[in-house]
């Protein structure tokens, strides 16, 4: 377990770190109406009656981090300093030192070949991308203050802790996935529409830790007394400092996403590249709704599940306990428990859910080009091993045309923390974050989030021919997509 609680330390520093070197939801682009297969990932129902006729999606990215605990103070500069090669002071990243149960969550993504096809009864597409996430939830505050500042943390010593509920996941896979979706409605100015993804989902590697209960006092930095504990961690990984199947299949899994759509008065005149004259209003508003991240990943090959029902210790010598790896580790927490190196083993095998949630989303046209829109992110734990998303309230004001689009998205995260964004799409190049605190360096940093994309979409072309029957050139009345 130490040696978990010590990941869980580096894991916490990674999230800041980071500002040195797929924000969460991409809410300055997600809810756009030229989004494409950036799009999807929030509402599948997107693909269908899109403006453009296919688009190829070349690449998209993004690297999102987000804690309670630990922060990187303001004015600490840290992208300028990591620029100019230069270390940040020991005391700009620092701790929130309260009582409140800590949580952190972090994604790494990738989607790389994508192609979508989209009209407007019907829309089809495929992707294929890799994703690293981790989470962790109910931690206690105490046993993150240990984490960090370790077991010679007089404050804290001579006191007897409780603690419990703590969920920690960490996960990476691969998965190639196809969208469709149809219109299920369409009568002039009533249009909704219904789309579903389904993902095969190749596992790489994976981690979570579940303390249920734990009743300790840190006498010294030598001795940790444990009462009781109930703790039950497993892993499939590459073991540390090994990374020879670091990219080895060990396990599989499905995964599908599901969403619905509704337009009203949505004009079909402003979809139509034939169109002339001034920009027509879309819509007077449409409603989403969608479930997203909706399945597993069972872990098989270098599997272990380990199980400390009711234990309990006296771990002396705790700070000078020192171990190799996943398997030393095991060994050295089942010695300390159970006499035996693999008494807590309980299967070679388990399943880690994905990070699942449902989305309400609000667009509202303002005018042809100004729109407003309030999302909602609520996660769906579907048991006690999951990636627990974080849920979020968002408010977006965009301004989109065909070929440019700027968005300021707001949003209040997991309930603790008002961020403000943007997000520019030019062309083919979108770029974002949906919080830009961290690279102001105006206030404290709880996180990092950036994205981007570089998509091409395909309009549809207007013939300028004569009309036979007219002897003169009718414009743009042949359009080569029917929308």
């Amino acid at each position: 377990m130490l040696f978990y609680l010590k990941r869980v330390s580096i894991f916490f520093s990674i999230l800041f770190l980071s500002t040195h070197l797929y924000s969460q939801e991409l809410w300055g682009a997600a809810n756009s109406n030229y989004a494409g297969t950036m799009g999807h990932d929030l509402n599948p129902a997107s693909i269908v009656g899109n403006h453009f006729k296919w688009e190829l999606h070349i690449v998209s990215a993004d690297i999102f981090a987000m804690n309670n605990y630990l922060y990187l103070r303001k004015g600490s500069h840290a992208i300028r300093s990591g620029i100019k090669g230069q270390s940040l002071a020991a005391d700009r990243i620092t701790y929130k030192n309260n009582k409140r149960d800590k949580s952190a969550y972090a994604s790494v993504f990738a989607k790389l070949p994508a192609f979508m096809y989209s009209t407007q009864k019907w829309g089809l597409g495929f992707h294929v991308s890799s994703r690293v996430v981790v989470s962790a939830r109910g931690v206690p505050y105490h046993l993150a203050n240990f984490m960090k500042e370790g077991f010679d943390f007089t404050e804290q010593q001579k006191i007897e802790y409780n603690g419990g509920n703590a969920k920690i996941a960490a996960m990476n896979w691969h998965e190639a996935g196809i969208t469709g979706g149809v219109a299920i409605k369409d009568n002039g100015s009533d249009y909704a529409t219904a789309g579903i993804t389904l993902n095969y989902l190749y596992g790489l590697n994976s981690i979570y830790l579940n303390v249920d209960n734990i009743n300790y006092n840190v006498q010294a930095d030598t001795l940790w007394q444990i009462y009781i504990a109930n703790i039950e961690y497993g892993h499939s990984s590459a073991d540390v400092g090994s990374t020879s199947n670091l990219f080895q299949k060990k396990g599989s899994g499905i995964s599908g996403s599901l969403g619905f759509q509704y337009y009203k008065n949505r004009n079909p005149d402003a979809y139509n590249p034939c169109t002339k004259g001034k920009p027509l209003k879309k819509y007077d508003y449409k409603i989403g709704f969608s479930l997203i991240d909706i399945g597993r990943i069972k872990f098989k090959t270098n599997a272990s599940k380990f199980v400390f029902n009711n234990v309990s210790t006296d771990w002396y010598g705790i700070d000078t306990v020192k171990v190799k790896g996943l398997s030393g580790t095991d060994a050295t927490f089942n010695k300390q428990f159970f006499g035996n190196a693999t008494a807590g083993k309980a299967a070679s095998a388990y399943s880690i859910w994905l990070p699942a949630a449902a989305s309400l989303q609000f667009d509202y046209s303002i005018t042809p080009s100004f729109y407003l829109n309030v999302s909602l992110m609520q996660r769906i734990p579907l048991n006690h091993y999951t990636i627990r998303r974080s849920n979020q309230i968002s408010i977006t004001a965009r301004y989109e045309r065909k070929y440019f689009e700027i968005d300021i998205p707001y949003s209040y995260y997991d309930y603790f923390r008002h961020r403000i964004g943007i997000a520019l799409r030019l062309g083919i190049l979108t770029v974002g974050a949906d919080m830009i605190g961290p690279y102001t360096g105006l206030a404290d940093a709880y996180g990092v989030d950036f994205y981007l994309g570089l998509k091409w979409q395909h309009f549809a072309k207007c013939n300028k021919k004569k009309n036979k029957s007219r002897g003169h050139k009718s414009g743009f009345d042949d359009c080569f997509h029917e929308i």
